[in-house]
């Protein structure tokens, strides 16, 4: 899946400028941040927005909520970590709590495609 993202971000500065009146230190800041190299002094971040507005299936993914039929039945944890599109942490810590089953083999750790399936089950909201 190709997901587009929409970012709003809001900063803020504080500076002192040098003008005659408010309106021409407007005019002077605006000015100033149309360039592409402005500088306007320490920025702090104030609230960031993500927000998901369209989503595309990519040509031979399978549907959503399922996995392809073929292929491995083990899957290195970071493979399947890519299968569900979460994070390597958050799979370990999903493993760590419970909330996936996994398969050990010797001291390697492997999702099976059954377990996968299970906790897209078990998860899947309606």
């Amino acid at each position: 899946m190709r997901f587009k993202v929409m970012v709003t971000k809001v900063e803020v500065a504080e500076l002192w400028v040098r003008a005659t009146d408010e309106e021409s230190a407007t005019k002077k800041v605006r000015g100033e941040l149309t360039t592409p190299w402005a500088y306007a002094g320490r920025w702090d971040t104030k609230a960031t927005e993500v927000q998901v507005v369209e989503s595309q299936r990519e040509a031979g993914s399978p549907e959503q909520g399922q996995l392809p039929t073929s292929g491995p039945m083990l899957f290195k944890l970071k493979d399947a970590a890519g299968e569900l599109g979460i994070s390597y942490g958050t799979l370990h810590a999903l493993m760590k709590d419970g909330g996936i089953e996994y398969t050990q083999v010797g001291s390697g750790k492997y999702i099976s495609r059954a377990s996968l399936a299970a906790f897209i089950e078990a998860n899947t909201r309606r």
